[in-house]
């Protein structure tokens, strides 16, 4: 909410890197002992994001923000015990954020408020932004508070009206997609159902790789009559959107896209000149076919040591904030804003320390 100020993002990052400095000097962890085949594949995406910067150094606040998310990670790794003790805390700034957007709102509309279609951000930038922290507030509210009747009455009535009365229609389905993995969560820790569920949640996340993949193939093929066919007809997706946002993805191709065979391999550099507002489009246009590659990766690592660990809340939080992130990518750069990459990665550190422990 505070992104008027954008020094804070610095003072976040340096912060953030003097306590992850803090903690390894505290507790002088054996590297080669805890060392993890993720960690290797963190690092060499950070080396390709380096000399994707060294080619052209204007886009240095891009660079920062994506290297702070590798920092939070490696936060994950190392303040993995400290972070499970922080439930309260996530989950009480999880309500000040939806309830303090809910009541400015209010205020705002008065009795129109339930005829809202676009927010305006509320006390963020974009609509977008602030339908991604009602989304994250819901799974730490759903995941660690307590049982009460006003917890219900925020995850389902506050948070709903929240994000569908606004102009986020990808992050409103993303809301149903999540609360759906919060049945499957209940499903396998209340009703001992660990197979219906697994069953479950991997046809759930087949089913948005292919939405993800029909969504981009207009990119390929320059013809959007399909997305229009498969789309056009729901309420909740403004496929005009979609279109504008074809044609700034082709005007920044347009301008420059990789040709040569090591820029198709390895990108060509954070300044894409004209805005790419897509984590997919722009990762491949900045570290290229090989660092999508490392990130396909990275994401086996995790979701395999998340699975294989004993704390299912863990498991089903790093599950829902990957479907978050990974889902707003479509047409937001997710990677290059602190609210939606660093939960992501800090808990993508937490499972990998997680399995590492299980494993001794």
């Amino acid at each position: 909410m505070l992104y008027k100020w954008q020094w804070l993002d610095i003072a976040m990052v340096l912060l953030a890197f003097g306590m992850l400095v803090y903690q390894y000097l505290l507790i002088r962890p054996e590297i080669k002992k805890e060392f993890r085949p993720a960690d290797a594949v963190v690092a060499a995406l950070a080396l390709l994001s380096t000399i994707s910067f060294i080619r052209d150094i204007s886009a240095y606040q891009a660079y920062i923000k994506v290297m702070s998310a590798f920092l939070l990670y490696f936060m994950g790794r190392l303040y993995y015990d400290r972070i499970l003790e922080c439930d309260d805390a996530l989950a009480l700034s999880s309500y000040f954020i939806v309830y303090i957007n809910f009541i400015h709102r209010i205020v705002r509309f008065g009795g129109y408020f339930l005829q809202v279609k676009n927010a305006d951000g509320d006390f963020y930038f974009y609509d977008t932004d602030m339908a991604y922290a009602i989304v994250l507030a819901f799974i730490f509210i759903a995941m660690f508070a307590r049982n009460s009747v006003f917890k219900f009455i925020t995850i389902f009535l506050v948070c709903p009206y929240m994000v569908i009365c606004s102009d986020a229609g990808i992050q409103t389905i993303l809301l149903a997609v999540i609360a759906v993995v919060l049945l499957m969560y209940v499903m396998e820790v209340a009703l001992k159902k660990k197979r219906l569920a697994m069953a479950g949640l991997g046809l759930l996340i087949i089913g948005l790789m292919v939405a993800v993949a029909l969504i981009y193939i207009p990119v390929l093929t320059s013809d959007t009559s399909g997305t229009w066919t498969i789309f056009g007809r729901n309420t909740v997706l403004d496929v005009a959107n979609m279109e504008s946002r074809y044609v700034e993805w082709q005007q920044t191709f347009e301008v420059r896209k990789p040709i040569t065979l090591l820029e198709i391999l390895f990108g060509i550099s954070f300044n894409t000149h004209l805005p790419l507002m897509s984590l997919y489009l722009k990762t491949l246009y900045s570290i290229g076919v090989v660092g999508m590659l490392f990130v396909a990766l990275f994401m086996i690592f995790v979701f395999k040591a998340a699975y294989r660990g004993e704390d299912r809340k863990s498991f089903y939080i790093t599950v829902m904030v990957a479907i978050l992130m990974l889902g707003s990518g479509v047409t937001f750069n997710t990677m290059e804003s602190l609210q939606m990459s660093w939960f992501m990665m800090l808990f993508a550190g937490m499972v990998i320390s997680a399995e590492g422990r299980e494993q001794e």
